[in-house]
Formats: C-alpha cells, structure tokens, sequence
C-alpha cells in the first residue's frame, strides 16, 4: 500500500480523513488490473452517498486541471504515480 501525498485540499478535517482513506482503498483494490475507471466509480458512488451528490472523480497518470468547485469539497492526491482528483460541483 503506498502511502498518499497530498498536493491540495479544501475539506473538513474529518472529511478529509475519511475521503483520503476511502481513495487509497479503491485505488489499492484496482491497481493490479489497473481499471482506474472503475476505482473512479466507486470512489465517485461512495462519496456521493456520504458526502451529497454531484462529486466528479478524475484518476490518470498526466492531466491538468482548471475547475471551479463547491467550498470545502476538494481533494487531489498522488497515490504512487497516480493522480486523483475528488471534487463536488
């Protein structure tokens, strides 16, 4: 399991705590047949029933990003050489 790296965020601490460790499980699950699209999924499924709805969940290797989102519902980590960014519209 690797360790996430935070590169930025706009959350509660509880939240964050719970959104960080809800994204390293789905990523983790994944990983090994790397179906990024359906760690996004559940990712997406998971914070929507906990969080409210309207989350968008991006997972890749190289993007940017330019977003306008809801206060207090960001999230984009590195977990290895994987982006994730989390973020409620």
């Amino acid at each position: 399991m690797t360790q996430p790296i935070i590169k930025q965020h706009d959350m509660a601490s509880e939240m964050f705590s719970e959104a960080v460790e809800l994204i390293t499980m789905a990523v983790d699950k994944h990983a090994i047949s790397k179906n990024y699209e359906a760690a996004a999924g559940m990712i997406k499924i998971t914070f929507d029933k906990k969080f409210g709805n309207n989350w968008h969940v991006i997972i890749g290797e190289g993007f940017g990003f330019e977003i306008s989102y809801q206060q207090q519902h960001l999230l984009y980590v590195f977990i290895g050489t994987l982006g994730v960014l989390c973020y409620k519209m």
